[in-house]
Protein backbone atom coordinates (compact mmCIF):
# COMPACT_ATOMS: atom_id res chain seq x y z
CA UNK A 1 0.00 0.00 0.00
CA UNK A 2 1.31 3.46 -0.95
CA UNK A 3 1.16 5.95 1.94
CA UNK A 4 3.50 8.99 1.66
CA UNK A 5 3.50 10.33 -1.89
CA UNK A 6 5.95 12.88 -3.29
CA UNK A 7 4.61 14.93 -6.19
CA UNK A 8 7.22 16.68 -8.34
CA UNK A 9 6.44 19.38 -10.87
CA UNK A 10 8.12 22.34 -12.48
CA UNK A 11 7.79 25.18 -14.94
CA UNK A 12 4.19 26.13 -15.62
CA UNK A 13 0.77 25.94 -14.05
CA UNK A 14 -0.10 23.22 -16.54
CA UNK A 15 2.43 20.96 -14.83
CA UNK A 16 1.82 22.12 -11.28
CA UNK A 17 -1.98 22.25 -11.13
CA UNK A 18 -2.53 18.48 -11.66
CA UNK A 19 0.03 17.85 -8.92
CA UNK A 20 -1.88 20.17 -6.57
CA UNK A 21 -5.16 18.46 -7.41
CA UNK A 22 -3.64 15.08 -6.58
CA UNK A 23 -2.14 16.51 -3.39
CA UNK A 24 -5.55 17.78 -2.31
CA UNK A 25 -7.12 14.39 -3.06
CA UNK A 26 -4.43 12.64 -1.02
CA UNK A 27 -5.18 15.00 1.88
CA UNK A 28 -8.89 14.10 1.60
CA UNK A 29 -7.91 10.42 1.92
CA UNK A 30 -5.96 11.08 5.10
CA UNK A 31 -2.45 11.22 3.63
CA UNK A 32 0.20 13.92 3.94
CA UNK A 33 1.75 14.53 0.49
CA UNK A 34 5.09 16.20 -0.25
CA UNK A 35 5.58 18.59 -3.17
CA UNK A 36 8.89 19.29 -4.91
CA UNK A 37 9.20 22.33 -7.23
CA UNK A 38 11.79 24.71 -8.63
CA UNK A 39 10.43 27.63 -6.61
CA UNK A 40 9.57 29.85 -9.59
CA UNK A 41 7.30 32.87 -9.16
CA UNK A 42 4.40 31.20 -10.96
CA UNK A 43 4.77 28.14 -8.74
CA UNK A 44 4.81 30.20 -5.55
CA UNK A 45 1.71 32.10 -6.67
CA UNK A 46 -0.21 28.90 -7.45
CA UNK A 47 0.81 27.33 -4.15
CA UNK A 48 -0.21 30.43 -2.22
CA UNK A 49 -3.65 30.35 -3.84
CA UNK A 50 -4.35 26.63 -4.02
CA UNK A 51 -2.55 24.74 -1.24
CA UNK A 52 -0.48 27.06 0.96
CA UNK A 53 0.11 24.58 3.78
CA UNK A 54 1.40 21.62 1.77
CA UNK A 55 4.89 20.33 2.65
CA UNK A 56 7.01 21.90 -0.12
CA UNK A 57 10.65 21.21 -0.91
CA UNK A 58 12.78 22.93 -3.54
CA UNK A 59 15.76 21.65 -5.48
CA UNK A 60 18.93 23.65 -6.18
CA UNK A 61 18.50 26.17 -8.99
CA UNK A 62 19.56 25.12 -12.50
CA UNK A 63 20.45 28.62 -13.62
CA UNK A 64 23.52 29.01 -15.76
CA UNK A 65 24.87 27.57 -19.01
CA UNK A 66 23.96 24.20 -20.44
CA UNK A 67 27.47 23.05 -19.69
CA UNK A 68 26.58 23.20 -16.02
CA UNK A 69 23.47 21.03 -16.33
CA UNK A 70 25.25 17.69 -15.65
CA UNK A 71 26.69 19.11 -12.42
CA UNK A 72 23.27 20.48 -11.44
CA UNK A 73 21.70 17.08 -12.14
CA UNK A 74 24.19 15.34 -9.85
CA UNK A 75 23.70 17.90 -7.09
CA UNK A 76 19.90 17.96 -7.46
CA UNK A 77 19.67 14.15 -7.48
CA UNK A 78 21.69 13.95 -4.28
CA UNK A 79 19.43 16.58 -2.69
CA UNK A 80 16.35 14.68 -3.87
CA UNK A 81 17.62 11.40 -2.39
CA UNK A 82 18.05 13.11 0.97
CA UNK A 83 14.59 14.71 0.76
CA UNK A 84 12.87 11.44 -0.10
CA UNK A 85 14.54 9.67 2.82
CA UNK A 86 13.89 12.49 5.30
CA UNK A 87 10.22 12.74 4.30
CA UNK A 88 9.77 8.93 4.43
CA UNK A 89 8.34 8.88 0.90
CA UNK A 90 6.83 5.64 -0.41
CA UNK A 91 6.19 6.64 -4.05
CA UNK A 92 6.91 9.49 -6.47
CA UNK A 93 4.58 11.04 -9.06
CA UNK A 94 6.07 13.25 -11.77
CA UNK A 95 3.85 15.68 -13.67
CA UNK A 96 6.71 16.95 -15.81
CA UNK A 97 9.19 19.80 -15.75
CA UNK A 98 12.90 19.96 -15.05
CA UNK A 99 12.91 18.98 -11.34
CA UNK A 100 11.12 15.73 -12.24
CA UNK A 101 14.34 14.27 -13.65
CA UNK A 102 16.55 14.34 -10.52
CA UNK A 103 13.64 13.32 -8.27
CA UNK A 104 12.76 10.45 -10.61
CA UNK A 105 16.38 9.30 -10.66
CA UNK A 106 16.53 9.55 -6.88
CA UNK A 107 13.36 7.48 -6.54
CA UNK A 108 14.79 4.77 -8.78
CA UNK A 109 18.07 4.70 -6.85
CA UNK A 110 16.14 4.24 -3.60
CA UNK A 111 13.91 1.51 -5.01
CA UNK A 112 10.75 3.64 -4.81
CA UNK A 113 7.98 3.23 -7.40
CA UNK A 114 7.84 6.08 -9.93
CA UNK A 115 4.59 7.11 -11.64
CA UNK A 116 4.41 9.62 -14.50
CA UNK A 117 1.48 11.86 -15.36
CA UNK A 118 1.67 13.21 -18.91
CA UNK A 119 -0.95 15.85 -19.68
CA UNK A 120 -0.01 16.28 -23.33
CA UNK A 121 -0.66 14.19 -26.43
CA UNK A 122 3.12 14.14 -26.96
CA UNK A 123 5.18 13.09 -23.95
CA UNK A 124 7.28 15.95 -22.60
CA UNK A 125 11.04 15.76 -22.41
CA UNK A 126 11.34 15.09 -18.67
CA UNK A 127 8.73 12.33 -18.66
CA UNK A 128 10.19 10.88 -21.84
CA UNK A 129 13.59 10.53 -20.16
CA UNK A 130 12.00 8.97 -17.08
CA UNK A 131 9.57 6.63 -18.84
CA UNK A 132 11.91 3.59 -18.86
CA UNK A 133 12.08 3.86 -15.05
CA UNK A 134 8.34 4.28 -14.45
CA UNK A 135 5.97 1.67 -13.10
CA UNK A 136 3.03 3.37 -14.80
CA UNK A 137 2.48 6.29 -17.22
CA UNK A 138 -0.87 8.08 -16.91
CA UNK A 139 -1.97 9.95 -20.04
CA UNK A 140 -4.24 12.97 -19.93
CA UNK A 141 -4.91 12.83 -23.69
CA UNK A 142 -4.66 10.04 -26.28
CA UNK A 143 -0.97 9.70 -27.08
CA UNK A 144 0.29 10.55 -30.57
CA UNK A 145 3.12 8.04 -30.47
CA UNK A 146 3.05 4.34 -29.66
CA UNK A 147 2.52 3.49 -26.00
CA UNK A 148 3.50 0.54 -23.84
CA UNK A 149 1.79 -1.94 -21.54
CA UNK A 150 2.51 0.49 -18.69
CA UNK A 151 0.41 3.28 -20.27
CA UNK A 152 -3.07 4.14 -19.02
CA UNK A 153 -5.39 6.78 -20.47
CA UNK A 154 -6.93 8.43 -17.41
CA UNK A 155 -7.48 12.09 -18.29
CA UNK A 156 -5.86 14.96 -16.42
CA UNK A 157 -6.63 15.64 -12.72
CA UNK A 158 -8.63 18.87 -12.48
CA UNK A 159 -10.14 20.91 -9.66
CA UNK A 160 -13.34 19.10 -8.63
CA UNK A 161 -15.46 22.19 -9.31
CA UNK A 162 -14.46 22.34 -13.00
CA UNK A 163 -17.54 21.44 -15.04
CA UNK A 164 -19.88 21.44 -12.02
CA UNK A 165 -21.00 25.09 -11.95
CA UNK A 166 -24.23 26.12 -13.68
CA UNK A 167 -23.91 28.78 -16.41
CA UNK A 168 -26.66 30.97 -14.94
CA UNK A 169 -25.16 30.83 -11.45
CA UNK A 170 -21.69 31.66 -12.83
CA UNK A 171 -22.98 34.66 -14.74
CA UNK A 172 -24.95 35.99 -11.80
CA UNK A 173 -21.86 35.75 -9.58
CA UNK A 174 -19.73 37.53 -12.20
CA UNK A 175 -22.35 40.20 -12.89
CA UNK A 176 -22.90 39.08 -16.50
CA UNK A 177 -26.29 39.12 -18.31
CA UNK A 178 -27.63 35.63 -18.95
CA UNK A 179 -28.32 36.33 -22.64
CA UNK A 180 -25.02 38.11 -23.39
CA UNK A 181 -22.22 36.79 -25.61
CA UNK A 182 -19.28 35.99 -23.31
CA UNK A 183 -15.69 35.22 -24.33
CA UNK A 184 -13.01 33.87 -21.99
CA UNK A 185 -9.46 34.66 -23.10
CA UNK A 186 -6.59 32.91 -21.33
CA UNK A 187 -2.96 32.38 -22.22
CA UNK A 188 -2.24 30.05 -19.31
CA UNK A 189 -0.57 30.81 -16.00
CA UNK A 190 2.10 33.01 -17.62
CA UNK A 191 -0.12 34.74 -20.16
CA UNK A 192 0.46 34.92 -23.91
CA UNK A 193 1.66 38.11 -25.56
CA UNK A 194 0.14 37.30 -28.95
CA UNK A 195 -3.31 36.73 -27.41
CA UNK A 196 -3.03 39.87 -25.28
CA UNK A 197 -2.16 41.99 -28.30
CA UNK A 198 -4.46 40.52 -30.96
CA UNK A 199 -7.64 39.23 -29.28
CA UNK A 200 -8.79 42.55 -27.73
CA UNK A 201 -8.44 44.35 -31.07
CA UNK A 202 -10.36 41.59 -32.88
CA UNK A 203 -13.15 41.66 -30.30
CA UNK A 204 -13.38 45.44 -30.45
CA UNK A 205 -13.72 45.23 -34.23
CA UNK A 206 -16.66 42.79 -34.21
CA UNK A 207 -18.57 43.92 -31.11
CA UNK A 208 -20.78 46.42 -32.93
CA UNK A 209 -21.79 43.76 -35.48
CA UNK A 210 -23.08 41.22 -32.97
CA UNK A 211 -26.86 40.87 -32.60
CA UNK A 212 -26.60 40.85 -28.80
CA UNK A 213 -24.63 43.80 -27.55
CA UNK A 214 -22.50 44.56 -25.65
CA UNK A 215 -19.94 41.77 -25.86
CA UNK A 216 -18.59 40.66 -22.47
CA UNK A 217 -14.97 39.52 -22.16
CA UNK A 218 -13.19 37.74 -19.32
CA UNK A 219 -9.48 38.17 -20.09
CA UNK A 220 -6.66 36.59 -18.06
CA UNK A 221 -3.52 38.40 -19.19
CA UNK A 222 -0.83 36.85 -16.98
CA UNK A 223 1.12 38.23 -14.04
CA UNK A 224 2.29 41.78 -14.71
CA UNK A 225 0.56 42.00 -18.10
CA UNK A 226 -2.96 43.03 -17.22
CA UNK A 227 -2.58 46.83 -17.25
CA UNK A 228 -1.72 47.04 -20.96
CA UNK A 229 -4.61 44.73 -21.86
CA UNK A 230 -7.04 46.69 -19.68
CA UNK A 231 -5.93 49.90 -21.41
CA UNK A 232 -6.57 48.40 -24.86
CA UNK A 233 -10.15 47.51 -24.01
CA UNK A 234 -10.74 50.87 -22.29
CA UNK A 235 -9.63 52.78 -25.40
CA UNK A 236 -12.05 50.85 -27.61
CA UNK A 237 -15.78 50.80 -28.22
CA UNK A 238 -18.33 50.72 -25.44
CA UNK A 239 -19.78 47.60 -27.07
CA UNK A 240 -17.06 45.57 -25.29
CA UNK A 241 -17.22 45.20 -21.52
CA UNK A 242 -14.03 43.53 -20.31
CA UNK A 243 -13.03 42.13 -16.95
CA UNK A 244 -9.23 41.90 -17.12
CA UNK A 245 -7.22 40.07 -14.48
CA UNK A 246 -3.63 38.82 -14.31
CA UNK A 247 -4.73 35.36 -13.08
CA UNK A 248 -7.87 33.83 -11.59
CA UNK A 249 -8.72 31.65 -8.61
CA UNK A 250 -12.20 30.90 -9.96
CA UNK A 251 -11.46 29.27 -13.30
CA UNK A 252 -14.42 26.93 -12.94
CA UNK A 253 -16.76 29.94 -12.74
CA UNK A 254 -15.12 31.68 -15.70
CA UNK A 255 -15.34 28.57 -17.90
CA UNK A 256 -18.98 28.05 -16.90
CA UNK A 257 -19.90 31.63 -17.82
CA UNK A 258 -18.27 31.60 -21.27
CA UNK A 259 -19.84 30.78 -24.63
CA UNK A 260 -16.42 30.57 -26.29
CA UNK A 261 -12.85 30.24 -25.03
CA UNK A 262 -9.81 31.67 -26.83
CA UNK A 263 -6.69 30.06 -25.40
CA UNK A 264 -3.37 28.28 -25.77
CA UNK A 265 -3.30 24.50 -26.14
CA UNK A 266 -1.73 23.26 -22.92
CA UNK A 267 -2.78 19.78 -21.84
CA UNK A 268 -4.54 20.99 -18.69
CA UNK A 269 -6.42 23.69 -20.61
CA UNK A 270 -7.61 21.12 -23.15
CA UNK A 271 -8.75 18.85 -20.32
CA UNK A 272 -10.66 21.74 -18.74
CA UNK A 273 -12.41 22.48 -22.05
CA UNK A 274 -13.56 18.85 -22.16
CA UNK A 275 -14.77 18.93 -18.57
CA UNK A 276 -16.83 22.11 -19.00
CA UNK A 277 -17.94 21.38 -22.57
CA UNK A 278 -17.01 24.69 -24.20
CA UNK A 279 -16.20 25.62 -27.79
CA UNK A 280 -12.67 26.92 -28.27
CA UNK A 281 -10.39 28.80 -30.60
CA UNK A 282 -6.93 27.47 -29.78
CA UNK A 283 -3.71 29.27 -30.69
CA UNK A 284 -0.96 26.72 -29.92
CA UNK A 285 2.34 27.93 -28.52
CA UNK A 286 4.56 27.79 -31.61
CA UNK A 287 8.05 27.34 -30.13
CA UNK A 288 7.96 23.77 -28.77
CA UNK A 289 10.10 21.59 -31.04
CA UNK A 290 7.59 18.75 -30.87
CA UNK A 291 4.59 21.12 -31.27
CA UNK A 292 2.91 19.52 -28.26
CA UNK A 293 0.25 22.22 -27.94
CA UNK A 294 -0.72 21.76 -31.58
CA UNK A 295 -1.08 18.00 -31.04
CA UNK A 296 -3.21 18.67 -27.95
CA UNK A 297 -5.45 21.03 -29.89
CA UNK A 298 -5.83 18.49 -32.67
CA UNK A 299 -7.54 16.12 -30.22
CA UNK A 300 -10.34 18.68 -29.90
CA UNK A 301 -10.29 19.77 -33.53
CA UNK A 302 -10.72 16.19 -34.80
CA UNK A 303 -13.83 15.90 -32.64
CA UNK A 304 -15.22 19.18 -33.96
CA UNK A 305 -14.79 20.89 -30.59
CA UNK A 306 -12.20 23.53 -31.49
CA UNK A 307 -10.80 25.66 -34.29
CA UNK A 308 -7.01 25.84 -34.45
CA UNK A 309 -5.38 29.14 -35.41
CA UNK A 310 -1.62 28.88 -35.88
CA UNK A 311 0.45 31.86 -34.74
CA UNK A 312 1.28 33.10 -38.31
CA UNK A 313 -2.49 33.23 -39.00
CA UNK A 314 -3.21 35.26 -35.88
CA UNK A 315 -3.98 38.66 -37.35
CA UNK A 316 -6.71 41.01 -36.18
CA UNK A 317 -8.58 40.66 -39.49
CA UNK A 318 -8.46 36.85 -39.56
CA UNK A 319 -9.43 36.44 -35.92
CA UNK A 320 -12.23 39.02 -36.13
CA UNK A 321 -13.79 37.22 -39.11
CA UNK A 322 -13.52 33.84 -37.34
CA UNK A 323 -15.00 35.05 -34.06
CA UNK A 324 -17.85 36.85 -35.81
CA UNK A 325 -18.71 33.70 -37.78
CA UNK A 326 -18.75 31.61 -34.60
CA UNK A 327 -20.94 34.02 -32.66
CA UNK A 328 -23.31 34.22 -35.64
CA UNK A 329 -23.90 30.47 -35.33
CA UNK A 330 -24.89 29.64 -31.72
CA UNK A 331 -25.91 26.13 -32.75
CA UNK A 332 -22.34 25.48 -33.89
CA UNK A 333 -20.96 26.78 -30.59
CA UNK A 334 -23.30 24.46 -28.69
CA UNK A 335 -22.34 21.47 -30.87
CA UNK A 336 -18.63 22.20 -30.36
CA UNK A 337 -19.16 22.27 -26.60
CA UNK A 338 -21.01 18.95 -26.66
CA UNK A 339 -18.20 17.44 -28.74
CA UNK A 340 -15.65 18.59 -26.16
CA UNK A 341 -17.62 17.09 -23.29
CA UNK A 342 -17.83 13.80 -25.18
CA UNK A 343 -14.02 13.44 -24.91
CA UNK A 344 -14.04 13.06 -21.11
CA UNK A 345 -12.59 9.84 -19.73
CA UNK A 346 -14.18 9.73 -16.26
CA UNK A 347 -12.59 10.62 -12.91
CA UNK A 348 -8.80 10.87 -13.40
CA UNK A 349 -7.99 11.40 -9.71
CA UNK A 350 -9.85 8.32 -8.47
CA UNK A 351 -8.44 6.20 -11.29
CA UNK A 352 -4.83 7.27 -10.72
CA UNK A 353 -4.86 6.87 -6.94
CA UNK A 354 -6.58 3.49 -7.16
CA UNK A 355 -4.07 2.27 -9.73
CA UNK A 356 -1.20 3.47 -7.52
CA UNK A 357 -2.60 1.54 -4.56
CA UNK A 358 -3.42 4.58 -2.43
CA UNK A 359 -5.97 3.56 0.19
CA UNK A 360 -8.12 5.59 2.55
CA UNK A 361 -5.99 6.85 5.41
CA UNK A 362 -6.92 6.96 9.10
CA UNK A 363 -7.61 10.72 9.07
CA UNK A 364 -9.61 10.87 5.86
CA UNK A 365 -12.11 13.67 5.36
CA UNK A 366 -15.00 13.90 2.95
CA UNK A 367 -14.04 15.04 -0.57
CA UNK A 368 -15.22 18.49 -1.72
CA UNK A 369 -17.21 17.10 -4.65
CA UNK A 370 -18.65 13.70 -5.55
CA UNK A 371 -16.50 11.72 -8.00
CA UNK A 372 -17.64 11.22 -11.58
CA UNK A 373 -17.92 7.69 -13.01
CA UNK A 374 -14.56 6.16 -13.87
CA UNK A 375 -14.00 5.16 -17.47
CA UNK A 376 -10.23 4.89 -17.85
CA UNK A 377 -8.75 2.31 -20.13
CA UNK A 378 -5.37 0.71 -20.62
CA UNK A 379 -3.78 2.05 -23.79
CA UNK A 380 -1.78 -1.07 -24.60
CA UNK A 381 -1.95 -4.25 -22.57
CA UNK A 382 -2.16 -4.49 -18.80
CA UNK A 383 -0.07 -3.81 -15.75
CA UNK A 384 3.30 -5.56 -15.93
Amino acid sequence: MVSRVCLVSGGTGGHLMPALVLARALRARGHDPVLVTEGRDVERELLRRELPDVVECQLPSARGSRLGLPFWLLRATATARRLLREQHVDAVVSTGGRPSVPVGLAARSLGLPLFLLEQNAITGRANRWLSPLARRIYHGLPAVHATTARSLLTGTPLRPEIGRIDRQVAREELGLPLQASVVLVTGGSQGARSLNETVPKALLRIAARLPQRPLHVLHLAGLGRDEDVRRTYANGERDVLAQVRPVAQDMARLFAAADLVVCRGGGTTVAELCAVGRAAVIVPYPHHKDRQQLRNAEVLARAGAAVIVEEPQLTVDFLADLLQALFADPQRLAAMGQAARGLQTGDPVATILADMGVEQGPAAVAPTAPPAPTAARTMAGGVP
